[in-house]
């Protein structure tokens, strides 16, 4: 059995098994929503947002505007596509405990999810070019990849006593669902230069649950306030990367290892426009919820609305196959953010992150650990969500680890870990402290395209 066979089978696997539990859950209706974390932040905007790193990158702090390699496909900047030498196949899961404190209250809850499904190739195959021996100035990748977007997930109860008949009036939220891209990328390069674009279809539903009871009048009605939201955009993403190589290359006009360079990355996403379906049920409810007053119905409602654009820069020092050394800024305005279907103000998010890369011996042939790549990352963020009035912060530390493995025709591949701890919420609120284990692997094939020469 061929290592290519084996890549496209597993991509077909990997891609039921995330649309699957899709397909299940836009069957559900809100009255059933169950949701598979308990983060109280996801009911503002779309959710949490999940980034384009796979598990290789998540350990140098989920960076890669100014990374490439030729084993391992970036899409946080399209241009690094350029880079790959041989097709890649990427899969990865998280597993996440989070620790929920607001003053005295206190929570815990485990979730985990499939992070990120990829497969990318070069149109050009780099054992071709090795028999030519000579440095080619052109090349050209492609990709495709499915990951998550966005997760809404929460179940919050909050009890108020009111009044000098002191009715106890308790109010629940609930929410689940989120959104998912389906992206199509291209990366060409030229010389030192390297230019790529992203195509990105964004689908998802979301649902919301709204109910407020009476608890202290027995024969009292309570209301339940149910939104079904649905969402749809198309997104493009340009990049580039530009390398300054400070050593020379061979005689054959080919980088060594241990040959230095400063690797420069851009990236930008302008607005897009973002289309919703909703249906929205507001009904009044008996105190034996056998008899129900329906209120407001909507069905299948369309309404507009506007993503934000996004900015980023990186800088990476790389001295080949030993060290890499990376730190980027992002910018996402989500002051521009807009959605007709669920009406609130966002503002403008950062991120900032530095990263290390580090290989001891990637020429070892009997220590295994001698060539793996270890990595360390911190990040700083400002979420694009307040409360009251305080911008959201995320914060922590990433640690990872990339264990080369051989496969059938000698073709090196990877299994990827990464551990990451850090705390999200506000200054004086509402705060997560949380670590989540990422899990990962690259398969990567080097017949794609070949050429079959016969003497």
């Amino acid at each position: 059995m061929s290592s290519s066979w084996t890549i496209k089978t597993a991509l077909c696997a990997a891609v039921l098994v995330l649309w699957m539990p899709w397909v299940a859950s836009a069957q559900t209706t809100t009255a059933q929503i169950l949701p598979k974390q308990n983060s109280p932040y996801s009911r503002f905007g779309l959710g949490d947002l999940f980034s384009s790193a796979l598990v290789s990158q998540t350990g140098v702090a989920g960076m890669g505007i100014a990374l490439r390699d030729g084993s391992h496909t970036n899409w946080l900047n399209p241009a690094a596509l350029s880079s790959l030498e041989v097709a890649a196949f990427e899969s990865g899961v998280s597993a996440k405990y989070s620790a929920l404190s607001d003053g005295d209250q206190k929570d815990a809850a485990f979730s985990g999810n499939l992070r990120q499904l990829s497969l990318a190739f070069p149109l050009n195959n780099s054992i071709n070019r090795a028999q030519e021996r000579k440095k080619h100035n052109f090349n050209w990748g492609m990709g495709f990849h499915l990951s998550p977007y966005s997760e809404v997930g929460y179940n919050i109860q909050n009890v108020e006593i009111r009044g000098e008949t002191l009715d106890r009036i308790t109010t629940d939220l609930k929410g689940s669902g989120g959104t998912y891209k389906l992206g199509f990328g291209n990366g060409v390069r030229i010389g030192n230069l390297s230019l790529g674009a992203e195509l990105q279809a964004l689908f998802g539903k979301v649902a919301n649950s709204r109910g407020v009871y009476l608890d202290s009048v027995a024969l009292a009605y309570s209301t339940d306030l149910q939104d079904d939201i649905s969402y749809r955009s198309t997104i493009f993403k340009l990049g580039a990367q530009y390398v300054i190589n400070l050593d020379k290359p061979n005689e054959r006009g080919i980088q060594d290892i241990g040959d230095r360079s400063f690797i420069l990355g851009f990236t930008y996403t302008p607005n897009s426009d973002l289309k919703s379906v909703s249906s929205r049920l507001y009904r009044r409810l008996s105190p034996n919820s056998s008899v129900s007053d329906t209120i407001t119905y909507e069905s299948d409602i369309a309404r507009g609305g506007t993503l934000p654009s996004e900015m980023g820069f990186g800088l990476t020092y790389e001295s080949l196959g030993k060290l890499r050394i990376s730190a980027e800024y992002l910018q996402t305005r989500w002051s521009e953010y807009l959605n007709e279907a669920k009406v609130e103000s966002l503002s403008d998010s950062r991120r900032m992150a530095f990263g290390v890369e580090f290989i001891p011996n990637v020429q070892s042939y009997n220590n295994n650990w001698s060539r793996s790549r270890y990595r360390l990352g911190v990040f700083h963020a400002q979420d694009a969500r307040s409360n009251n009035g305080q911008q959201l912060t995320n914060y922590g530390l990433t640690l990872g680890v990339g264990i080369p493995i051989i496969l059938p025709r000698q073709t090196l591949s990877f299994v990827n870990l990464a551990l990451e701890a850090g705390r999200f919420g506000a200054v004086d609120g509402l705060k997560e402290t949380y670590v989540q284990f990422h899990f990962g692997f690259t398969l990567n094939d080097s017949s794609w395209f070949f050429k079959r020469k016969f003497n």
